[in-house]
């Protein structure tokens, strides 16, 4: 019978310290992809603002108190130095996210995926066809919309906060679409 199995181990390590900074990434991710739909419209989709924006706080707070007490809990900052590539991302995520915010990269991209149903629907409109009840064009909810054979206007749903916002789109014209805005 060996009784040295009771006994504490001095000779064998602790385990590492995890920090579980993939969870902050993750975390960083999902918040950034959520910024960046919540951005892709016209007058932005305010409920989805109202969403990630504060989660964009509680994630930047939690983040700098956690970093702050691995820093300075002994044996915490081992395992930080192992990890930092976790800990480097979630800020670059942050920078990356809104220097596209900032350029207007969501609503840009956004509109040149949807270009060719926006033509298509143009193209339709513009043979009479009547607009009929459309729910989706491209990748934008339709709210409202009019339309004549040589243009079309249409509202965005869950746009803005007080207003709806959408796009004005000439078929075969080399203009930029205008953003329009309805109180």
């Amino acid at each position: 019978m060996d009784a040295t199995n009771d006994l504490p181990d001095a000779h064998h390590p602790r385990a590492p310290i995890d920090v579980k900074g993939g969870v902050w990434v993750t975390v960083a991710v999902l918040l950034g992809f959520g910024m960046m739909y919540a951005t892709s419209a016209p007058g932005w989709h305010y409920a989805w603002f109202m969403l990630v924006g504060p989660g964009w706080l509680f994630f930047g707070a939690g983040w700098l108190i956690v970093l702050g007490v691995l820093l300075v809990m002994p044996g915490r900052l081992v395992a930080l130095r192992r990890n930092w590539p976790f800990w480097a991302v979630p800020p670059l995520i942050v920078v990356l996210v809104a220097s596209l915010v900032y350029v207007g990269a969501p609503v840009k991209m956004r509109f040149e995926l949807s270009r060719a149903d926006l033509d298509h629907f143009a193209k339709t409109m513009s043979e009479g066809t009547p607009p009929g009840k459309r729910n989706w064009i491209g990748l934008y909810p339709v709210e409202y919309l009019e339309g004549s054979p040589s243009a079309f206007s249409f509202m965005i749903d869950d746009t803005g906060f007080f207003t709806s916002y959408g796009l004005a789109w000439v078929p075969n014209s080399e203009l930029i679409p205008t953003w329009c805005r309805r109180s």
